[in-house]
Protein backbone atom coordinates (compact mmCIF):
# COMPACT_ATOMS: atom_id res chain seq x y z
CA UNK A 1 0.00 0.00 0.00
CA UNK A 2 2.85 2.35 0.86
CA UNK A 3 4.49 1.80 -2.54
CA UNK A 4 1.40 2.77 -4.54
CA UNK A 5 1.02 5.98 -2.56
CA UNK A 6 4.68 6.87 -3.21
CA UNK A 7 4.33 5.90 -6.88
CA UNK A 8 1.17 7.96 -7.29
CA UNK A 9 2.79 10.96 -5.60
CA UNK A 10 5.89 10.68 -7.79
CA UNK A 11 3.79 10.30 -10.94
CA UNK A 12 1.56 13.26 -10.10
CA UNK A 13 4.55 15.44 -9.22
CA UNK A 14 6.35 14.48 -12.42
CA UNK A 15 3.14 15.07 -14.38
CA UNK A 16 2.72 18.56 -13.00
CA UNK A 17 6.37 19.44 -13.56
CA UNK A 18 6.15 17.92 -17.02
CA UNK A 19 3.18 20.12 -17.87
CA UNK A 20 5.08 23.19 -16.74
CA UNK A 21 8.17 22.46 -18.86
CA UNK A 22 6.45 20.85 -21.86
CA UNK A 23 5.85 24.14 -23.68
CA UNK A 24 9.43 25.34 -23.43
CA UNK A 25 11.25 21.99 -23.60
CA UNK A 26 9.17 18.97 -24.69
CA UNK A 27 12.25 16.71 -24.87
CA UNK A 28 12.99 17.32 -21.21
CA UNK A 29 9.37 16.59 -20.36
CA UNK A 30 9.60 13.22 -22.11
CA UNK A 31 12.88 12.44 -20.33
CA UNK A 32 11.23 13.31 -17.01
CA UNK A 33 8.40 10.89 -17.80
CA UNK A 34 10.81 8.10 -18.72
CA UNK A 35 12.86 8.64 -15.55
CA UNK A 36 9.73 8.64 -13.42
CA UNK A 37 8.65 5.35 -14.96
CA UNK A 38 12.08 3.85 -14.31
CA UNK A 39 12.08 4.97 -10.67
CA UNK A 40 8.61 3.60 -10.03
CA UNK A 41 9.56 0.28 -11.64
CA UNK A 42 12.69 0.05 -9.51
CA UNK A 43 10.52 0.61 -6.46
CA UNK A 44 8.11 -2.10 -7.58
CA UNK A 45 10.86 -4.69 -8.02
CA UNK A 46 10.46 -5.59 -4.36
CA UNK A 47 7.24 -7.36 -5.29
CA UNK A 48 9.11 -9.65 -7.67
CA UNK A 49 10.14 -11.82 -4.71
CA UNK A 50 6.52 -12.88 -4.14
CA UNK A 51 6.09 -13.66 -7.81
CA UNK A 52 9.24 -15.78 -7.83
CA UNK A 53 8.00 -17.66 -4.74
CA UNK A 54 4.72 -18.34 -6.53
CA UNK A 55 6.67 -19.55 -9.56
CA UNK A 56 8.64 -21.97 -7.41
CA UNK A 57 5.43 -23.26 -5.77
CA UNK A 58 3.86 -23.89 -9.18
CA UNK A 59 7.03 -25.68 -10.32
CA UNK A 60 6.84 -27.90 -7.25
CA UNK A 61 3.17 -28.69 -7.86
CA UNK A 62 3.85 -29.37 -11.55
CA UNK A 63 6.63 -31.81 -10.72
CA UNK A 64 9.61 -29.51 -11.20
CA UNK A 65 8.58 -28.27 -14.61
CA UNK A 66 8.44 -24.58 -15.42
CA UNK A 67 6.50 -25.16 -18.64
CA UNK A 68 3.27 -23.90 -17.06
CA UNK A 69 4.38 -20.81 -15.17
CA UNK A 70 7.20 -19.61 -17.41
CA UNK A 71 4.98 -18.60 -20.37
CA UNK A 72 2.59 -16.79 -18.04
CA UNK A 73 5.40 -14.78 -16.44
CA UNK A 74 6.87 -14.00 -19.86
CA UNK A 75 3.46 -12.80 -21.10
CA UNK A 76 3.13 -10.53 -18.08
CA UNK A 77 6.61 -9.11 -18.74
CA UNK A 78 5.74 -8.54 -22.41
CA UNK A 79 2.51 -6.79 -21.38
CA UNK A 80 4.31 -4.49 -18.94
CA UNK A 81 7.02 -3.53 -21.43
CA UNK A 82 4.46 -3.05 -24.20
CA UNK A 83 2.21 -0.83 -22.10
CA UNK A 84 5.06 1.36 -20.87
CA UNK A 85 6.66 1.70 -24.29
CA UNK A 86 3.38 2.53 -26.03
CA UNK A 87 2.46 5.13 -23.41
CA UNK A 88 5.88 6.77 -23.71
CA UNK A 89 5.41 6.86 -27.49
CA UNK A 90 2.02 8.52 -27.02
CA UNK A 91 3.61 10.99 -24.61
CA UNK A 92 6.01 11.90 -27.43
CA UNK A 93 3.04 12.33 -29.82
CA UNK A 94 3.99 9.20 -31.74
CA UNK A 95 0.66 7.38 -31.79
CA UNK A 96 1.55 5.31 -34.88
CA UNK A 97 4.67 4.02 -33.15
CA UNK A 98 2.60 3.31 -30.03
CA UNK A 99 0.16 1.25 -32.08
CA UNK A 100 3.02 -0.64 -33.69
CA UNK A 101 4.51 -1.41 -30.27
CA UNK A 102 1.11 -2.69 -29.09
CA UNK A 103 0.76 -4.92 -32.15
CA UNK A 104 4.29 -6.26 -31.72
CA UNK A 105 3.60 -6.88 -28.02
CA UNK A 106 0.41 -8.78 -28.81
CA UNK A 107 2.19 -10.99 -31.34
CA UNK A 108 5.11 -11.53 -28.97
CA UNK A 109 2.81 -12.48 -26.07
CA UNK A 110 0.91 -14.90 -28.29
CA UNK A 111 4.11 -16.56 -29.49
CA UNK A 112 5.36 -16.84 -25.89
CA UNK A 113 2.05 -18.44 -24.86
CA UNK A 114 2.02 -21.01 -27.70
CA UNK A 115 3.90 -23.73 -25.75
CA UNK A 116 1.41 -23.39 -22.89
CA UNK A 117 -1.52 -23.56 -25.29
CA UNK A 118 -0.07 -26.65 -26.94
CA UNK A 119 0.49 -28.34 -23.56
CA UNK A 120 -3.09 -27.65 -22.56
CA UNK A 121 -4.42 -28.96 -25.86
CA UNK A 122 -2.39 -32.16 -25.43
CA UNK A 123 -3.74 -32.57 -21.89
CA UNK A 124 -7.31 -32.06 -23.10
CA UNK A 125 -6.71 -34.48 -25.99
CA UNK A 126 -5.46 -37.09 -23.51
CA UNK A 127 -8.65 -36.77 -21.44
CA UNK A 128 -11.00 -37.28 -24.36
Amino acid sequence: MELIIKAAAAALTAGLVGLLIKRSNPELSLALSACTVALILIGALGFAKGILELSEAVKTIAGGSAKFISPVLKCVAVAIVTKLASELCREASQSAAASAVELAGTLCAFSVALPLIMSMLKMIGGMV
